[in-house]
């Protein structure tokens, strides 16, 4: 019994351990306020990063959770 309340208790932090982050935005040109298509966006430190669509959107997903600088 006491087993199988140690996994009910054990279980939340489990399937929060795993959680990651989104950062999503849009990059304009500081001038014209065109939005600017094909612009990197990387985490500095990683691996991880995107490009902005037509419009200047971005997304990047699966972020670790910690403080990051965007460059």
């Amino acid at each position: 019994m006491k087993k199988i309340f140690l996994l009910f208790l054990c279980f939340p932090f489990i399937l929060f351990g795993g959680v990651t982050g989104k950062i999503s935005g849009v990059i304009k040109d500081s001038q014209t306020g065109e939005p600017l298509i094909g612009a990197n966006i990387l985490i500095e430190g990683t691996n991880l990063g995107a490009a902005t669509d037509v419009n200047g959107n971005y997304v990047i997903l699966n972020i670790p959770p910690k403080n990051i600088m965007l460059k």
